[in-house]
């Protein structure tokens, strides 16, 4: 989970799969109105990795935006079958409060998670941080942005009685990203996301997530994505590949 300044991003959602944040960057707007707005939307993925298999994610997120915060819930879901027999599915809730008038140099934030994902043998993940994110270079081109946070995280996986990765976990962990967003045109946007995230206690244990998405806006309400997901995880649990892909086609729907 990584930051993002809510009144001037608009939060996108990743596959729970390959990480456990919500990405604040991926959707990004200059804008959000005040009051309650939102989105729904969906996506068609071809993923390599600990499985391959084509599968559907489904999202919905709603935002209060009030002059000095703004409160994000979003939701996330997906269902996935490869040769009638093996099945996979995740799901995730995500809270998050961001205040804008703090600061004119950054947005502090604090945020709260639930998901899981069968994929993953993870059965259950519970996060609860907070931090800041600023933008050090802007304009009608676009944004180049950074983020710091710390985050408790509680894993509950579902491995063997032989498996040498602990089957509960928690941890302290520091999370960092930059990020950049383009705007060729008014319809076209590009937006790229880098995660780092370690183990206070052993630096070693990290994730690094990358995220590249292209959007193009078909009406006001409407724009059609597609997105390259990538993800490392230094310490995988037993029988999982530590290198994660996927390729994600979508459309969203905003309100």
């Amino acid at each position: 989970m990584l930051l993002g300044s809510a009144l001037l991003m608009y939060p996108g959602l990743r596959p729970v799969a390959l990480d456990a944040q919500v990405n604040i960057e991926v959707l990004r707007v200059d804008s959000l109105p005040l009051g309650r707005s939102g989105s729904v939307g969906g996506d068609l993925s071809i993923r390599t990795g600990n499985v391959d298999f084509i599968a559907l994610d489904v999202r919905a997120r709603v935002y209060d935006v009030f002059p000095t915060e703004t409160r994000l819930l979003v939701g996330n879901g997906g269902l996935g079958f490869l040769a009638q027999s093996r099945f996979a599915s995740n799901g995730l809730l995500h809270y998050r409060r961001s205040y804008t008038e703090v600061s004119r140099y950054a947005d502090p934030e604090w945020f709260g998670q639930l998901n899981y994902d069968r994929a993953q043998r993870l059965t259950f993940r519970a996060v609860i941080g907070g931090g800041v994110r600023t933008s050090f270079a802007q304009g009608d081109w676009g944004q180049f942005g950074a983020g710091s946070s710390g985050l408790l995280e509680y894993e509950r996986l579902a491995l063997g009685e032989a498996a040498v990765h602990a089957k509960r976990t928690l941890e302290v962990r520091w999370s960092n990203f930059l990020t950049f967003r383009v705007v060729p045109s008014e319809t076209f946007v590009i937006t790229s996301t880098t995660y780092v995230q370690s183990a206070l206690a052993d630096l070693g244990d990290y994730r690094a997530l990358e995220n590249l998405r292209l959007s193009a806006s078909v009406t006001e309400t409407l724009a059609l994505t597609v997105s390259f997901d990538l993800r490392y995880d230094s310490r995988p649990p037993d029988g999982l590949s530590a290198l994660d892909t996927r390729l994600r086609t979508g459309v969203t729907y905003t309100y």
